[in-house]
């Protein structure tokens, strides 16, 4: 049975840590804190808008720590994708590199969401 160096398991459990914090950042970040507040508003929108509920448009320094937010993420996915090759144990890279992937996707669709609501906030 392969073994994890404990250097290498050490930097990959880090970033993984670190990226895991900083989705849960953005995710409070971007959601309201105060859930009665929000219910509230979304039984109030309900019962005047019968089509499906838009979240409000974000400020352009929310986009931009959108942005930035996005940056690190991408970085972290890089430094974690790096450090999945020195791993002995191929079904863990194997998971490693789906996960991967998978935040790739994330990042991509998200990026997209920030372009999109920018375009919607300066239409040329």
């Amino acid at each position: 049975m392969n073994r994890l160096e404990p250097r290498n398991c050490f930097t990959l459990v880090q970033t993984l840590a670190i990226l895991l914090m900083t989705c849960q950042l953005w995710a409070q970040t971007s959601a309201p804190s105060d859930t009665a507040a929000q219910t509230t508003q979304s039984q109030a929108a309900a019962s005047t808008q019968p089509t499906e509920q838009q979240p409000p448009p974000a400020t352009s320094d929310e986009l931009e720590q959108m942005r930035t937010d996005l940056d690190r993420m991408e970085s972290l996915l890089g430094n974690m994708s790096a450090e999945i090759e020195f791993l002995r144990d191929q079904n863990l890279q194997i998971l490693l590199r789906t996960n991967a992937q998978m935040w790739r996707v994330l990042i991509r669709d998200l990026r997209r969401q920030v372009d999109r609501e920018q375009r919607q906030r300066n239409p040329r």
